[in-house]
């Protein structure tokens, strides 16, 4: 019975969270009513398009049975490229989101959803 309760306090905890990160999302997206003009943003499509290479790469690499050191090595060169790009898109966002809506007058606003949007990142 003990088990039962535990479980259930889970996923109740778990449907909580999950609701906060909805409404999380949702405040996310309701402050980015403007347009999206990054001057970094063919930088970043570009290096996506990399990073999905190099996944896919590895994912032949574990096809061909490579042996596990290289595959995470590879591995830990896709995260290190993904946080570089994350770096590029942070920046952006604080260049160009972050003043957009300091000049309107919502900036503490935005930068509560920055920091929401970093929480989410950082987890």
């Amino acid at each position: 019975m003990a088990e039962e309760k535990s479980l259930l306090e889970y996923v109740r905890r778990q449907a909580e969270l999950n609701q906060q990160d909805d409404k999380k999302q949702q405040a996310l997206q309701e402050a980015h009513a403007h347009a999206h003009n990054h001057p970094n943003k063919k930088k970043v499509v570009n290096r996506l398009a990399r990073i999905e290479g190099h996944v896919r790469s590895i994912k032949t690499m574990v096809d061909n049975d490579r042996d596990c050191s290289e595959v995470l090595i590879q591995i830990a060169a896709v995260r290190k490229a993904l946080d570089n790009t994350a770096k590029v898109i942070l920046k952006d966002h604080l260049e160009h989101c972050i003043l957009h809506a300091i000049e309107k007058g919502e900036g503490s606003k935005s930068l509560e959803d920055f920091e929401a949007a970093i929480d989410q990142y950082l987890r």
